[in-house]
């Protein structure tokens, strides 16, 4: 394989587009870092190289495009995020049941997977090429069902499915733990590790305006945010947004390690023969321990934070009864819509649908012991919710 460069990707991305200016220049580095780590590391399968470019040159393009509609309209910045609910929580803790059931009604604004995949207007459509971009994460959608099959029973998406916008902040700012997910690429992960998350929380910001100031008629609902790497990134989202408000869903991570292992395996998949699932524990533990003990920390220093807690059991056992508990929390009635799409999200989606995500500690390079030593503070403060 010819190795990636990143004057490639800028210079085909600047083409394609006839536009230059990508943003904030903050993404260069952690580019930078992630193709020289890709072409040491990624061991990418042959088969799959048109792909991986197609896919970080959407990102790119994404940049080039909303860069243009800021300069074209200013008034973007001016918009008002006010008291959005974020769901943070180590992944694969009901986290996405709650936030689809939600995200089902009309009460918050929330992403459909286009919008997080093709988050800026296309240039030269009236409407902003809103169909394109649909049929681009369509393909998409239909091509990552076709190479990796599996990936479906670990975290199902669909294009027009409510979604987390964890590529807003991981792929776009090329500087995010979620790039570490779909590659193996162990020198970012480290750099990563080591960067202040600021400049991508602050590009996070201007992104949820932008999507917001897209669609005018919803304006005044919450929005409704999602990620497992939200968690550790509290005061980051407090820094960036007025008055957000936060609802953690809770499961033994002893379960919850070897659980995500699958889901980033089968990602992997897409671009990569190469099975990775025995280093993927210690990586898993490493990310998630220290941000589980990074949100502790938040929540000793801010205990007038708004957080609502949740336990996994009572959101698979009883979807609308935790939905109740975030609409309580939130001060907001529950509409006879709302239920009704709730419930029919609920009934519509039973657990296993998509079949069964089978997994152990010791498949993955680690062991209960090793889970319980990492999260030892989480789970002393925490366990009465698993």
């Amino acid at each position: 394989m010819q190795p990636f460069t990143v004057d490639y990707f800028l210079s085909k991305a600047q083409a394609d587009t006839g536009l230059s200016d990508f943003g904030p220049t903050d993404f260069l580095e952690g580019l930078t870092v992630f193709i020289d780590s890709i072409n040491a590391q990624g061991e990418l399968s042959e088969a799959r190289l048109g792909k991986f470019e197609e896919r970080v040159l959407t990102q790119l393009k994404n940049r080039l495009w909303f860069a243009k509609d800021l300069a074209e309209h200013p008034e973007i910045l001016d918009e008002r995020i006010i008291s959005p609910v974020v769901i943070i929580s180590l992944p694969r803790t009901a986290s996405t049941k709650i936030h689809r059931m939600l995200g089902a009604t009309t009460d918050f604004q929330s992403l459909r997977m286009w919008q997080s995949h093709m988050f800026a207007r296309i240039p030269g459509f009236a409407d902003g090429g809103i169909a394109q971009r649909i049929q681009a994460t369509r393909d998409y959608e239909e091509w990552m069902y076709k190479v990796s099959p599996e990936s479906i029973s670990g975290h199902s998406m669909f294009t027009d499915e409510t979604e987390e916008d964890i590529t807003l902040l991981g792929e776009c700012t090329f500087q995010d733990p979620y790039i570490s997910n779909i590659f193996n690429v162990p020198s970012y992960t480290q750099w990563m590790m080591a960067t202040d998350i600021g400049p991508r929380y602050a590009y996070f910001r201007d992104q949820i305006k932008y999507l917001q100031w897209q669609r005018k008629p919803e304006r005044r609902q919450p929005w409704l945010l999602k990620s497992p790497l939200h968690l550790g990134g509290e005061a980051a989202l407090q820094a960036i947004f007025e008055n957000p408000r936060f609802i953690f869903t809770h499961r033994d991570p002893v379960k919850c390690m070897p659980s995500i292992a699958n889901p980033v395996r089968h990602f992997r998949k897409m671009y990569s023969d190469i099975d990775t699932a025995s280093s993927l524990g210690p990586a898993l533990i490493g990310l998630f321990g220290a941000r589980a003990t990074t949100h502790l920390q938040w929540r000793d220093d801010n205990p007038s934070a708004r957080v609502l807690d949740l336990s996994m059991t009572e959101i698979t056992r009883d979807g609308i009864g935790a939905a109740k508990k975030v609409y309580e929390f939130l001060d907001m009635p529950v509409s006879p819509v709302a239920l009704q799409a709730m419930n029919a999200w609920e009934q519509d989606n039973q657990l296993g649908k998509h079949g069964a995500n089978v997994y152990a500690a010791d498949e993955i390079g680690t062991s209960e012991a090793a889970i319980r030593a990492a999260f030892a503070p989480y789970i002393e403060r925490y366990s009465p919710y698993f």
